[in-house]
């Protein structure tokens, strides 16, 4: 602090003077306005067509492990825990398969097939295939019928394979050949095939198939999603009928069972007066007192 108080307009002078020839040098390489949103944009697009891998991977997990969360369902003792627990499954579940489906219109982004390259079919496919699994939801109970089950389940499974399988062997595969070591050849093997076979960038008239293909099924997918709030519509204010029911039915069409719960202790006998002996006496309990007990 001493030194800045004795010095402080001599290191004034020296940072003006820096800064000035900091201004006036040009530099190696400028950044304009364009490629900063042209490099944005790539990067944005990048890091979303990598997270829709986990994404859909972990769709598609939870979806083949609702046996698993039955199971566990069947262990809690406090109706109120087995509810949260049955909740926060259904919830996370449907919102992957949600996020899944949202996150992959990116790819019908006429922009994004300059970018870089999408895997096609693959992708766009991929996104039909998890708009057909939410449409399916819309009109049928995928956790109480076995058949909407199983459509629901393949066309997860389907949409998370091709979407993993276009990342691997097609979104980075330019970057796996550009990095081999001395001595691989980078025009040969699975990876090449299938980059200059499937790339958006490499098949131009694939790609354009592709987009009119899949674009015209998503309007398809619009249409089905649009039609249900129209026609199951209610008019007017209704109450909802409150179905008690014990549990959610298992993957294979059962009946719900009951969760595990105390059993109520027996009611005491209710004591009158005897009309004959004046005594005091045990009187049965009612029909409606039976029902009660049990």
């Amino acid at each position: 602090m001493s030194f800045l108080k004795k010095n402080g307009t001599l290191v004034g002078i020296i940072l003006a003077a820096s800064s000035l020839l900091l201004i006036s040098s040009t530099p190696a390489y400028a950044i304009d306005q364009n490629g900063l949103v042209a490099g944005g944009s790539i990067w944005l697009e990048t890091t979303i067509a990598v997270a829709m891998v986990f994404v859909t991977a972990m769709a598609f997990s939870l979806q083949i492990a609702r046996g698993y969360f039955l199971r566990m369902l069947e262990k809690f003792t406090l109706r109120l825990g087995a509810d949260i627990w049955w909740l926060a499954y259904v919830l996370i579940r449907d919102a992957l398969i949600f996020m899944a489906f949202i996150m992959g219109l990116l790819v019908f982004f006429p922009g994004t097939f300059q970018d870089y390259a999408i895997a096609v079919p693959f992708m766009p496919v991929s996104v039909v295939l998890f708009g057909m699994a939410l449409v399916t939801k819309l009109y049928f109970d995928a956790d109480e019928n076995r058949n909407a089950f199983r459509v629901v389940t393949l066309l997860v499974f389907g949409g998370t394979a091709l979407w993993i399988f276009g990342t691997i062997f097609v979104t980075e595969t330019p970057l796996a050949l550009g990095t081999l070591p001395s001595g691989v050849s980078s025009t040969g093997g699975i990876w090449y095939a299938v980059y200059n076979t499937f790339s958006s960038q490499v098949n131009v008239d694939l790609s354009m198939v592709t987009f009119n293909i899949t674009f015209a099924a998503l309007g398809v997918i619009a249409l089905f999603g649009l039609a249900h709030p129209m026609l199951h519509s209610r008019v007017g204010k209704q109450t909802p009928k409150i179905a008690h029911s014990q549990g959610p039915a298992s993957p294979a069409g059962l009946p719900g069972r009951a969760l595990p719960r105390q059993a109520a202790e027996p009611a005491l006998p209710r004591l009158q007066p005897s009309t004959a002996t004046g005594s005091l006496q045990a009187s049965a309990p009612s029909p409606r007192e039976a029902d009660y007990i049990q």
